[in-house]
């Protein structure tokens, strides 16, 4: 994949989810489904996880940007507890700060790269913090964490959102 293509894709996911977003009142964004999850949550997520990629770009430690030293970020489900936990009493306006404040450090992160950069093993970013699986290109991280990842929550997020409307 080229960087520009990348760009886009990246760009085309978080323009979807503003529009499923903004569409919303505000109890839709901040009433949690039977999960215990509102959309302002799955916001909170989707920024958390970007700052743990611009760390992973950065050569920084990824369990620090998340604030989760209990755990390492390999451990998926379990910091995505904790991260809960941590972000369940922002206010929305601190939660589309946080969302906008971590998109443009993924794209300043992501413009510092270049196509090359795209197919270099994740552990080439990591050497300090190497992951078993690392010799894989870290395009799949980059990726994992924006686009797909937006469009899981974009799934998640119509599913709360139809299960508000199927009990009002």
């Amino acid at each position: 994949m080229e960087m520009a293509s990348l760009l886009q894709r990246i760009e085309a996911s978080w323009v979807s989810l503003d529009e499923l977003t903004a569409e919303l009142s505000r109890p839709q964004l901040t009433t949690a489904g039977p999960d215990g999850w509102s959309v302002k949550d799955h916001l909170a997520h989707l920024a958390a996880w970007n700052l743990s990629l611009v760390a992973l770009l950065e050569g920084r430690d990824r369990d620090a940007a998340l604030g989760v030293w209990e755990v390492p970020a390999a451990e998926v489900d379990v910091v995505n507890g904790l991260l809960h936990r941590r972000y369940l009493d922002l206010v929305l306006d601190e939660v589309e700060a946080l969302q906008v404040g971590s998109r443009q450090m993924v794209r300043e992160a992501l413009a510092g790269l270049n196509d090359q950069d795209l197919a270099r093993p994740y552990n080439s970013f990591q050497p300090d913090h190497p992951l078993p699986n690392g010799g894989e290109p870290v395009l799949g991280w980059i990726t994992g964490n924006t686009d797909d990842h937006v469009e899981e929550h974009i799934g998640y997020i119509r599913e709360l959102i139809g299960a508000a409307r199927g009990s009002a």
